[in-house]
């Protein structure tokens, strides 16, 4: 029996030490090696691009999170948004920031304003458009991270605050598609 309370006491020992040294937390802190460092994006930062008539504001990449997710916002100019497309790899999220969005998933249609979201899974085909006439903001998500890549690739860079969107080429859509097989994605016509 006194084998047993030398180890119960000395197991209780080593928990309340440990408890001690983590600040009370209950819980021994472990190093991570594959942790990636914290990070702040102020509002107005991130590498912005304008892609397919969609200003996109690249503020977390996948090469931040470890490649867990990709975080960037959307400024939708009235009557734009991407075609229906498909994703292979990675799950789609949308947060609307500011405005309306006509998006389809799936083959259903919905209508979301400020404060909605969406989720649009691996494998389901998805589009969205801005048919109001002010322009729509949207907070984006892929998970895992890596496909907002695409948008750096063929986005023409920002460097002012006003710009325009360009005028999309029938090159540029060639460009966009056959860069987008690359992340496996998938553009179908509508």
């Amino acid at each position: 029996m006194n084998s047993r309370r030398a180890f119960l006491q000395t197991s209780l020992g080593v928990v309340a030490g440990a408890a001690a040294t983590t600040g009370n937390r209950g819980i021994v802190a472990q190093e991570n090696p594959n942790a990636t460092p914290p990070k702040v994006v102020l509002g107005s930062e991130g590498t912005k691009v304008w892609a397919m008539g969609v200003l996109v504001t690249v503020k977390v990449k996948a090469a931040d999170t470890g490649g867990a997710y990709s975080v960037f916002e959307d400024f939708i100019p009235p009557g734009a948004g991407p075609v229906p497309h498909t994703h292979t790899k990675e799950d789609e999220t949308i947060f609307v920031l500011e405005g309306e969005l006509r998006a389809w998933l799936g083959g259903k249609q919905y209508d979301v304003k400020a404060g909605d979201f969406v989720h649009m899974p691996c494998g389901v085909q998805h589009y969205f458009k801005n048919i109001s006439d002010k322009p729509t903001r949207l907070l984006l998500s892929y998970t895992p991270g890596g496909f907002e890549q695409w948008f750096l690739d063929i986005g023409t860079p920002v460097s002012g605050t006003n710009e325009k969107p360009p005028e999309i080429k029938p090159e540029d859509i060639k460009r966009a598609v056959v860069t987008a097989e690359k992340y496996g994605v998938k553009f179908e016509k509508k």
